[in-house]
């Protein structure tokens, strides 16, 4: 399928968010809640929470449209690829700290304890690496939800359904007095709505809804709504309660939902200049997107260990800065492992 520029930019986007996310959030639990450090990180942490409800849109953009043949075997290869890259990429990250430590502390001093370790992380992957036990979910389920896409009033009455259980039922209600009416709702055992399920479907059904330049005012509005309560809602909390409450940075709730929403239909409507339009070097980067996503937490976590910390320098600065870092040094490790003959595209999944 001819790739869609605009739709490349949203994933490039989405993925520089998420290293902005990591790297912004690698220290938020430790600084004082009352320092400007605070306040400025976790400015940089809100406007980074479109990135992983974008790429489960943007992988339901491409993958539930009904007018593509739908090939089994096709499907079966995606899903062995899917799975290959997991274990690929859990093997990396469950005993690379084994290998380091080992080359710099002496093979003497890694213990059966550490390899027993790293055979348990082998098992459950590195903790970003959720993203693909749900997105491999969602590629089990490929061909019913494609049969649902076939009619965009059913998928939008299902989209309704998870707006009102996620994120009024499940989100809202409890904190409300709404308990008693939770629990009937659970009751009901509607587990299909509670996921980020909707987020996989909504990119599709945003990509054939048309979407006046009025309305799309006001989900842009919405949009910088819900990034401003995230900012100083987040702060107020954390403040008052003196602890860490991230409640509102979850994607389960209705303000990074409006973000997420805002931030697709921005790109989604863009005229873009005829040399982006018509230039290879988007594609290029959106290709390596899911290697710069899958290798970006090795680059923090051993620049943690040398020293090289956000809080280490003046955090307004810092965060930008580890994060362009490392985003341009793992995009451009990523193209070269793309270059990899057959290993290449197993681990950036192309």
């Amino acid at each position: 399928m001819k790739r869609v520029v605009r739709y490349d930019l949203l994933r490039i986007a989405a993925c520089f968010a998420i290293v902005l996310l990591h790297v912004s959030n690698s220290y938020w639990y430790t600084v004082d809640v009352n320092s400007q450090d605070f306040v400025t990180m976790t400015i940089y942490n809100s406007l980074t929470r479109f990135g992983v409800p974008v790429f489960f849109m943007l992988s339901g953009l491409f993958l539930l449209d009904p007018e593509r043949e739908f090939q089994v075997g096709k499907w079966g290869k995606k899903l062995l690829r899917l799975a290959v890259g997991f274990f690929l990429w859990s093997l990396f990250y469950a005993f690379q700290s084994i290998l380091f430590h080992g080359f710099f502390h002496g093979w003497g001093s890694v213990t059966r304890e550490m390899w027993w370790d790293g055979v348990v992380r082998l098992l459950r992957g590195h903790g970003h690496m959720w993203f693909l036990w749900d997105l491999f979910g969602f590629y089990l389920l490929l061909p019913i939800l494609r049969k649902v896409c076939e009619d965009i009033k059913v998928l939008g009455y299902f989209l309704l359904l998870w707006v009102i259980v996620r994120f009024v039922v499940v989100t809202i209600l409890p904190g409300v007095g709404g308990g008693m009416f939770l629990a009937t709702v659970t009751n009901m055992h509607l587990y299909m709505l509670t996921g980020y399920i909707g987020y996989f479907l909504g990119g599709y059904y945003l990509s054939r809804v048309t979407i006046p330049r009025w309305g799309r005012g006001l989900v842009y509005g919405a949009g910088m709504g819900a990034l401003v309560f995230t900012m100083v809602k987040t702060i107020a909390d954390c403040r008052t309660t003196l602890s860490y409450d991230d409640h509102w940075f979850l994607p389960s709730n209705t303000n990074v939902l409006l973000l997420s929403i805002a931030m697709f239909i921005f790109f989604q409507y863009r005229k873009l200049p005829g040399r982006i339009e018509n230039g290879k070097w988007v594609p290029a980067m959106a290709k390596c997107t899911f290697f710069v996503y899958m290798i970006h937490p090795f680059f923090i976590e051993k620049l943690n260990l040398l020293g090289i910390k956000v809080i280490a320098y003046p955090v307004v600065v810092s965060i930008p800065v580890m994060t362009i870092g490392i985003f341009a040094v793992a995009m451009m490790l990523g193209w070269a492992v793309g270059k990899i003959p057959v290993v290449g595209k197993w681990v950036t999944i192309q």
